[in-house]
């Protein structure tokens, strides 16, 4: 039995969502959120280092003792106790009535007391009954928003983060490099076109012994089934509901068949069509004229054929991206390479767990010329946040660091909370202080679309505001958008210069990647950023950049792909008055 280090982060996470559901104090259900994450970004695999006499897991930021034998437990049998202690006392259904707009863990555990609701159906046969409203905390709107919000939450499925898909890609490449004779490998599907989620995996060989890569595929630890093998497709399920297939394919094939595999559906029709016009015929072998063969070893040349450059898969979706290529029109996507700094992230000042000095020096070390501090504000009291003279303090340290900082520097940055009525937590006053201001929503998110949209636009238009952060608040599987007018976002956004942040994080990526191309197309920059609370969490840049290039972003679309002297003189241009 192979446990993954991801295995253990979604054991913690359910753990603390079922704490959180009973009413366990909130340190508590923290600690095991950020032990989820620590697990998640470690480089190497927990079972691992719970392996090597060398190292211990209690070494490990945030995992103390009782953490590190949960671990081992889960390590050691792949369950924990605890959850199946708690999973007997609360329906795990309840975690997705938590996911629901309005509802939360202690709405969720009322319902579950009072109407002895356990899921969303039971949920809905309450609400459509009438009497989620008679129930002490509840009223007639949240009841009459509940039936949305079970269809919002239905719809998110049981898709896996693109950040656990590579995991499982990472470990099943490893695990068939040990087949003699394999010339080329790669996975396709929606995690090659960089999709936030993943339904399943397709990986596609060319081998010399297609028998040897069939046996080898089944044999991947933590195989759960065998659908299929043969020496053309073999297909496994992984955990519970991963199906993972391999394909054999022809060396002079492997274009035409990863084009094919790689879809989306919708670009590879409309190339099929395309390719039917030209008189010519595409499918996952090639691309032919009557019988001969005119492409199909790469994928360039399968584009040559049709007449096009070869377009990358981010871009696949049918949207736009086969006539710019006719035209010469694709985007230059942003890469790594362009991005200069980092501009939301936070310390151990409130809920981050590494201290300034050591989040500005792995900034500094990954080559950025910038990153910005943005700790909380006092809104967010659970996580200490910041009131105004907190905030100044923090900023006279900054201050002292940067005199110490040679070619780096520390934007004095703070994530200020939106108000109910759109109004900010913080004065004015002391905002003119600061380098960089981001403006984010956390409470109250069960406000009706008209609402949410007002309070959101009206703190754009705060001339001390210079970003947008997370702007729709979602959780990817976990907790959809709130009602928000994104349109209305965006244009309120271009009026009052204001940059949209696209969120890093692997569970958020918000925004997405239509709002992405919608912001470039109205002028409104946008930044990647992290929101790291940890050093490791500055790897995330790369998740968010996958979204950015999915939305069409190019350097010049940016906020930080600007040097940090680009950077002051736009910021310090923008209208305070």
């Amino acid at each position: 039995m192979v446990v993954e280090n991801s295995d253990i982060a979604a054991i913690f996470d359910e753990v603390a969502d079922l704490l959180e559901i009973s009413g366990e104090s909130f340190f508590r259900v923290r600690a095991y959120r950020n032990a989820s994450r620590v697990i998640r970004d470690l480089s190497r695999s927990a079972a691992g280092i719970e392996a090597d006499p060398e190292q211990k897991l209690e070494d490990l930021p945030g995992i103390g003792k009782d953490l590190a034998g949960k671990i081992r437990e889960i390590v050691n049998t792949g369950d924990l106790a605890l959850r199946r202690d708690l999973e007997r006392e609360y329906p795990t259904g309840l975690m997705d009535v938590m996911k629901v707009a309005g509802l939360g863990p202690r709405k969720a555990h009322a319902l579950f007391l009072e109407l002895g609701v356990k899921d969303l159906e039971s949920l809905g046969e309450a609400a459509r009954a009438g009497r989620v409203k008679e129930v002490k905390g509840f009223g007639p709107r949240t009841e009459a928003n509940i039936l949305e919000g079970i269809y919002a939450v239905k719809g998110l499925g049981n898709r896996m983060m693109w950040a656990d898909a590579e995991e499982r890609v990472r470990a099943i490449m490893e695990h068939m490099d040990a087949v003699p004779g394999i010339s080329a490998m790669e996975a396709a599907g929606s995690y090659r076109r960089l999709k936030e989620t993943v339904g399943d995996l397709d990986v596609l060989v060319v081998c010399d012994d297609a028998g040897a890569a069939s046996e080898r595929f089944v044999s991947f630890p933590g195989v759960t089934r065998v659908i299929a093998k043969g020496p053309t497709r073999s297909a496994v399920v992984i955990g519970d509901d991963l199906q993972v297939d391999l394909r054999a394919v022809a060396a002079d094939s492997f274009g035409a068949a990863l084009q094919y595999f790689t879809g989306s559906q919708a670009h590879s029709v409309a190339l099929r069509s395309m390719a039917l016009r030209k008189g010519l015929k595409l499918n996952e072998y090639g691309v032919f004229r009557d019988e001969k063969k005119l492409a199909g070893r790469t994928e360039e040349e399968v584009y040559e054929a049709l007449g096009l450059p070869w377009i990358p898969p981010e871009l696949r979706e049918n949207r736009g991206e086969i006539r710019a290529a006719f035209e010469g029109g694709l985007p230059r996507l942003v890469s790594a390479k362009d991005i200069r700094g980092d501009l939301h992230m936070h310390t151990d000042l409130t809920d981050g767990r590494d201290s300034l000095e050591a989040m500005a020096a792995d900034a500094r070390r990954r080559g950025y010329l910038y990153a910005a501090v943005t700790n909380h504000t006092k809104r967010v009291a659970m996580v200490k946040g910041l009131d105004d003279r907190g905030l100044l303090d923090s900023w006279r340290a900054i201050d002292r660091l940067n005199e110490g900082l040679d070619e780096f520097h520390l934007l004095k940055g703070v994530e200020v909370d939106i108000l109910e009525n759109g109004a900010l937590d913080i004065s004015d006053e002391v905002l003119a202080r600061a380098d960089f201001v981001i403006a984010s929503v956390h409470y109250n998110t069960n406000q009706t679309r008209a609402q949410m949209t007002r309070r959101i636009v009206k703190a754009l238009g705060n001339p001390f505001v210079d970003a947008l952060a997370h702007p729709t608040g979602r959780k990817i599987n976990k907790r959809p958008p709130y009602q928000v007018n994104m349109d209305d976002v965006i244009a309120a956004a271009a009026r009052f210069d204001v940059a949209l942040e696209l969120n890093a994080a692997p569970r958020r990526l918000d925004i997405d990647d239509l709002a992405c191309r919608s912001a470039r197309d109205h002028g409104v920059k946008v930044y990647v950023a992290t929101d790291a609370h940890s050093v490791s969490e500055l790897d995330y840049m790369r998740y968010g950049l996958n979204q950015a290039r999915r939305g069409w972003l190019e350097k010049g679309d940016m906020l930080n792909t600007l040097t940090y002297r680009s950077l002051r003189k736009v910021l310090r241009a923008r209208d305070r008055s």
